[in-house]
């Protein structure tokens, strides 16, 4: 008789063990084989939910997207205007390590475009592009477009910064980028 799993939970299971497994070994050495190993199964365990190890990667990066979600939610709050703006980019340019780690297997996730299109997730990059655009109009930029594109490249390009050098992008170094290039697009 087959035994009832539950997909959703399944996942989770999956993502929190590619975490762990990535944490403790580094991103390159996330594999279906060591997830499954970290979950104590086979590999068919894990390649009945994810089929390969970008599928894997890919799959902690969104589990990972819930909490962000909530952890930006909570850091900009009630905050209008210019301030709630400088809050998101203060927020996209975190130095948190778990965040770092997080970085680093999205930096993986990237690297494989050239052989599987479609384990990025472009609409994600668009969703923040666009929530960009609405917090720079609330700013009163002049030009909401430019500054969202100004900010994603921002944001994107820190991701990988501080994936080669972590220890030069401080928080209190980030904090100033994020003052001076809202400052520059929103004006003072």
């Amino acid at each position: 008789m087959p035994i009832d799993v539950d997909e959703v939970q399944r996942r989770k299971e999956i993502a929190r063990a590619t975490l762990a497994v990535a944490a403790r070994d580094g991103a390159r050495a996330v594999t279906i084989r060591a997830v499954a190993k970290e979950l104590g199964g086979s590999t068919a365990m894990v390649t009945n939910y994810v089929p390969t190890r970008i599928a894997l990667i890919t799959n902690a990066v969104h589990a990972a997207e819930s909490r962000w979600r909530a952890d930006l939610e909570a850091r900009v709050g009630d905050l209008q205007g210019k301030e709630r703006l400088r809050a998101m980019v203060e927020w996209n340019l975190s130095t948190e390590p778990d965040d770092l780690l997080l970085r680093t297997l999205w930096v993986e996730m990237l690297s494989s475009t050239h052989t599987d299109p479609n384990g990025v997730d472009r609409d994600e990059a668009r969703e923040s592009r666009q929530e960009f655009v609405d917090a720079a109009i609330a700013a009163g930029a002049p030009d909401a477009d430019l500054a969202a594109d100004v900010l994603s490249l921002l944001t994107r390009g820190y991701f990988i910064s501080t994936v080669e050098d972590p220890a030069f992008w401080t928080a209190e170094r980030t904090a100033r980028v994020a003052r001076a290039v809202v400052d520059a697009l929103v004006g003072d």
